[in-house]
């Protein structure tokens, strides 16, 4: 996205329509045929914006985790436990964090120009809500096992519990604010982070002797966890593939490559969709799983196979990195299927994670290849000065 300065004369009527005033700078984007006027952003509004937004769910929660505590006169906080400082971090910090990305979501993207845009961000903005929020509760209550790990037994007068809770949701608020637009690292982020939690979780049920699918079965610690991590995943990547597509086919509308991918990235992560929905449990979930698991693995190859056709502009590096992801998946298969070198477990974990590398890989070149289309320029406007009669 290229940034230029310029001075660009506007019909007096068009200056009135827009509200924009004689030497104000707003910015220009072009795409294909069309030009969208804005006002020119600046890091002041933001920061004053951010500032409110982090402060007002940040004190409303303050005020009643002190209430609640005076209530129940407990003067003693614990920092873990039942009524104490995690808890209440735990269940506020759900609350105003998910009342603050809400808001924040929908501050960042009113001002998007035209209906595409706009059906787009309200399609993706549910599967965003639930995914930061199981985010949230996993990553506080994890901070917290390891701060009572650390702190057993510790213990702190209302006030000074009062400040450690502001501390803390403050952290969580406005780490939220600036959650909004990051729905690749969202992604990413809920896949890897849940995986991990499951296999920590079950380190001691040795899973490893099984394969990768146990984190999910019946036999297996918390498998909801790991079950629904995918299944979010999944729902994340279906959301990721309309927000990129969405803007780029606008205006390379009938493109059969684009529109062959997005179909082929859009299956693929149903068949994800179907590994979480569907544990490896005996009977028919074996079954709807496997199928799911082997849908994803076909379709994964086929388009590291077909993204030489399927996707415009594709660059040299990127072909040969997915042909060697690719020829490192097929060799990891045969070590395993025939050669007999590597468990299934070995095996699944080598080929998930090339898969999954592959596929951001893919999403960024996307993204680039949305860049490329638009081009934003700040210009400073003046009246139009020609007698048109």
């Amino acid at each position: 996205m290229a940034k230029e300065t310029h001075h660009v004369v506007i019909p007096d009527a068009i200056m009135e329509d827009l509200d924009i005033k004689d030497g104000e700078q707003v910015e220009v984007t072009l795409k294909d045929k069309e030009a969208v006027i804005r006002p020119k952003r600046t890091d002041t509004g933001t920061q004053t914006i951010s500032l409110r937004f982090f402060l007002i769910p940040t004190v409303l929660a303050g005020i009643a985790f002190l209430a609640y505590f005076i209530y129940f006169q407990i003067l003693q906080v614990p920092m873990t436990g039942k009524n104490s400082i995690a808890q209440m971090v735990i269940v506020l910090g759900e609350l105003s964090g998910i009342a603050t990305f809400a808001v924040a979501y929908i501050q960042n993207h009113r001002q998007i120009h035209g209906r595409d845009h706009r059906r787009r961000y309200w399609r993706i903005f549910p599967t965003m809500l639930l995914s930061f929020a199981i985010i949230l509760a996993f990553v506080t209550s994890v901070f917290f096992w390891v701060i009572g790990y650390m702190f057993e037994g510790v213990s702190f007068d209302i006030y000074t519990a009062t400040g450690l809770f502001l501390l803390f949701i403050s952290i969580v608020n406005y780490l939220m604010i600036y959650s909004t637009s990051f729905i690749t690292t969202l992604f990413l982020s809920t896949f890897v982070g849940g995986v991990i939690g499951a296999i920590v979780t079950n380190s001691s049920r040795q899973w490893w002797q099984h394969n990768v699918s146990f984190l999910g079965t019946n036999k297996a610690l918390n498998a909801w966890q790991f079950n629904l991590t995918i299944a979010v995943s999944a729902l994340l990547w279906i959301a990721l593939v309309d927000y990129l597509f969405v803007p780029l086919m606008a205006h390379r509308k009938n493109d059969w490559r684009l529109i062959t991918m997005r179909i082929m990235l859009t299956v693929a992560a149903i068949a994800l969709l179907g590994v979480g929905l569907f544990p490896n449990n005996r009977g028919l979930m074996h079954i709807l799983h496997t199928q799911s698991a082997w849908f994803l693995n076909y379709f994964i190859i086929g388009m590291i196979i077909a993204v030489r056709w399927l996707l415009p502009g594709v660059s040299r590096e990127f072909l040969s990195t997915s042909y060697i992801i690719g020829g490192i998946i097929i060799f990891a298969a045969i070590l395993f299927q025939f050669v007999h070198y590597l468990s299934l477990t070995a095996f699944e974990m080598i080929a998930f994670a090339l898969a999954m590398s592959w596929i951001m890989l893919l999403l960024q070149n996307i993204h680039r290849l949305y860049q490329k289309d638009e081009s934003t320029f700040v210009v400073t406007v003046t009246t139009d000065k020609v007698n048109t009669d």
